[in-house]
């Protein structure tokens, strides 16, 4: 991927959002904060200035169809029943970019699975993962956040495993049924903590 897609290129330099997004302004606020947190680390993990925008970029768009209605996300979405309503605008929005002829999969899948986690997420989709929960706009357990963001981005691994743990912990205390696709990344980011604590 040699070139950024010009939709990647202006939320990722401009902080702005594709024409088609549907979003108030305290929305923007928040995809902007997540933005530049996932820009902060990949400028700390020494990427280069194009994955510095691509990461920017992924955090502005990922909730670019949050407030659609749920009637008009429902036909962006393959197996749409499958997904509660509140969830749909992760596969919805990287729908509409991949219509839109982003082809940048990694990019994608994070947008899609930003909310429920996915088994294939790479570094870009963890980091929008934890980004969305740990900006510093979300007030609530706002101390815990903040320490979880200043042991970002070298205490990676651990930090995610917290974060995840502290997202299906909100889903448990709320009798809410785990998705498959959090289920199974749940498995793959405690795999080697399980091997670890079962070796000694």
């Amino acid at each position: 991927m040699d070139q950024l897609h010009p939709i990647t290129h202006a939320a990722g330099t401009e902080q702005r959002p594709p024409d088609w997004a549907v979003m108030s302004p305290a929305r923007i606020s928040h995809a902007r904060r997540v933005g530049t947190l996932m820009g902060e680390w990949a400028a700390a993990l020494g990427h280069d200035e194009g994955t510095r925008i691509r990461w920017r970029a992924t955090g502005l768009l990922h909730d670019a169809l949050k407030e659609e209605a749920v009637e008009a996300l429902r036909p962006l979405v393959d197996g749409a029943e499958a997904w509660p309503d509140p969830l749909l605008h992760g596969p919805a929005c990287a729908n509409r970019l991949r219509a839109a002829g982003v082809d940048d999969e990694p990019l994608l899948r994070a947008i899609a699975f930003h909310t429920t986690g996915h088994r294939d997420l790479d570094a870009l989709g963890q980091a929008l993962y934890m980004a969305d929960f740990l900006e510093p706009g979300r007030l609530a357990l706002g101390q815990e956040r903040a320490d979880l963001r200043g042991r970002l981005p070298g205490d990676w691994h651990a930090v995610l495993v917290d974060v995840a743990t502290a997202k299906i912990g909100i889903l448990i205390d709320g009798f809410i049924p785990l998705s498959p696709a959090t289920a199974g990344f749940w498995e793959v980011i405690t795999a080697p903590v399980f091997r670890k604590s079962r070796n000694g």
